[in-house]
Parts: C-alpha cells; sequence; structure tokens
C-alpha cells in the first residue's frame, strides 16, 4: 500500500479554516509572538520566534501530544485508502504559532 501524503497548514481563526481540512489543531493556548515588539513583525519561519514559542513546557508537550496522535490516527486513515490527509493549525492571526507548529509537525 502507498503512503499517506501528509500536508499540513497554518491558517488565522479570524479569517477561518480551509476547506481541505481534515483535522484542526487549535494553539492558541500557546505563547504569542504577537506581544513581544521585536518578534511581532516576523513570521514563524523564522528560528527566533519558534525559539520564542518552543521554549516553554506548554508548547513541547502540545508538540508531543500532536505528534503522538497523528502517529496513532494516520496509519487508520491509509487502511480506509486515503491518499492524502491535510492537518491544519490555528491561531488568531496565522503567522507565528500555527506556523511554527505547522513546520514542526511536517518535518
Amino acid at each position: 500500500m502507498a503512503e499517506i501524503k501528509i500536508i499540513c497548514k497554518s491558517f488565522g481563526f479570524k479569517y477561518g479554516v480551509d476547506n481541505s481540512t481534515d483535522t484542526v489543531f487549535d494553539v492558541r493556548c500557546l505563547p504569542n509572538p504577537f506581544y513581544v515588539s521585536h518578534l511581532k513583525q516576523k513570521t514563524g519561519e523564522q528560528q527566533q520566534v519558534r525559539d520564542y514559542i518552543m521554549n516553554n513546557d506548554i508548547s513541547r508537550e502540545f508538540l508531543k501530544k500532536t505528534t503522538d496522535y497523528l502517529d496513532f490516527t494516520l496509519p487508520l486513515y491509509k487502511e480506509k485508502g486515503r491518499a492524502r490527509f491535510t492537518v491544519s493549525f490555528g491561531c488568531t492571526g496565522g503567522r507565528h504559532r500555527s506556523v511554527t507548529m505547522a513546520i514542526l509537525v511536517g518535518e
């Protein structure tokens, strides 16, 4: 059986969820770089922002539990014949926390 293709996306809840999403994770509970002046204009694509978010026990636990969940469920979807599966991470604006998690889970 072929591998299931995983697509990780980020979005801002204030703009809505992409209708191609199979599973949504809300990361608004994680530390928000928007309120840190030197990080506000950066994005989760930049290491400095990722370091800020992930330098926190809650963020690391969130990432672990998310990957554990996906490790458990993706083989089940594959067994059902799914060829692709889209995972979306949402935060308020879709620039910092959601981007960070989409990148880290997608690695």
